[in-house]
């Protein structure tokens, strides 16, 4: 190999940190006596050397390590290996590639929009507390306006305490998926993102209720509620994804929609497959809006029993089977 060689340590097919090797032997380990330190806990203190030979060539030892040292392609424990270019070996997790100053880098991509890059809306340092105050105001007042009752005020505290609990949990467990993946926690980003879907579990219902009363949408609610529940939940899993993976953002969108169709279509079996449970319950909170809010004409009631007939007849049907 040339004179220069680089050092990269990857994550995934991604290069975390890249090193330029002029000098050698250069060592490499988790001690703070190397020239290269790993930051993986399953590196030993003195895990590898790489030296030149008299003949010039770059030659990769293991000098003890606990764990030892692997070749990648193909996969094999390795106690000595001569480095070629785009060499990749193992050190406990981490892989550690090996290019020349020769090596060809792939063509420049051209940006799609050549203007100045400007940082998320998550990442701003506000944007957490402001998200999660808005979430616990509406939770209280969904939770007051919808109790018929005298003012129950421990439900009230829960109102606050459940969402406050679940976005600190929430982001807390995307922030290790992070720092797994992408070696940063984004803490405040994913709990913004986390109170945002808490905001919207609360405001759907209280948007669509009118709307499909005014509309009156009849069995189209639930498909209504199933489409806009399902775009939520892939709009507030691709941000999270956004944090954690590396995947191109229409990749990922598209992956994230056929999952969710998938999703959807499993929830709904019993209905597409004609084999729904009946219910007698009635959505009260729908009943209770002022017929003001309604724009679609309502049916008659006998618009209503024609189209009960044929429930009527599977129902006498039913009666007539013996147990």
């Amino acid at each position: 190999m040339d004179e220069v060689i680089f050092l990269e340590v990857l994550e995934g097919d991604a290069v975390h940190l890249r090193h330029r090797l002029e000098r050698f032997p250069v060592t490499v380990g988790r001690g703070y006596g190397n020239d290269i330190i790993l930051d993986d806990p399953k590196v030993s203190t003195s895990h590898l050397r790489i030296e030149r030979t008299e003949e010039g060539k770059l030659v990769l030892r293991d000098v003890g390590s606990r764990n030892g040292t692997f070749q990648v392609e193909p996969w094999a424990r390795l106690a000595e290996l001569e480095l070629t270019n785009d060499a990749r070996v193992a050190a406990g997790d981490t892989v550690l590639r090996f290019r020349s100053r020769s090596h060809a880098v792939e063509d420049t991509l051209v940006a799609e929009v050549p203007v100045a890059p400007r940082g998320r809306l998550f990442d701003r340092p506000f944007a957490f507390p402001a998200m999660l105050a808005l979430t616990v105001v509406a939770s209280i007042l969904h939770e007051y306006l919808t109790n018929y009752q005298k003012t129950d005020w421990g439900s009230l505290a829960l109102s606050v305490f459940v969402p406050v609990f679940t976005a600190f949990a929430w982001a807390g467990l995307w922030s290790v998926a992070s720092k797994v993946a992408r070696r940063v926690f984004y803490f405040g980003a994913h709990g913004t993102i986390g109170s945002l879907s808490l905001l919207g579990v609360i405001v759907i219902p209280v948007v669509l209720t009118p709307l499909t009363y005014g509309l009156a949408l009849g069995t189209w609610v639930r498909w209504l509620f199933l489409v806009v529940y399902l775009g939520w939940m892939g709009f507030v899993l691709f941000w999270h994804l956004r944090y954690v993976s590396r995947t191109k953002p229409r990749r990922l969108a598209v992956t994230l929609a056929v999952i969710l169709v998938c999703f959807g279509a499993l929830t709904q079996a019993d209905s597409l497959l004609g084999e729904e449970d009946f219910t007698s319950s009635l959505e009260l909170e729908r009943r209770l809006l002022p017929p003001a809010f309604q724009v679609a004409p309502s049916k008659s009631v006998d618009a209503f029993f024609e189209d009960t007939q044929d429930l009527q007849k599977k129902v006498d049907a039913l009666a007539k089977e013996k147990p």
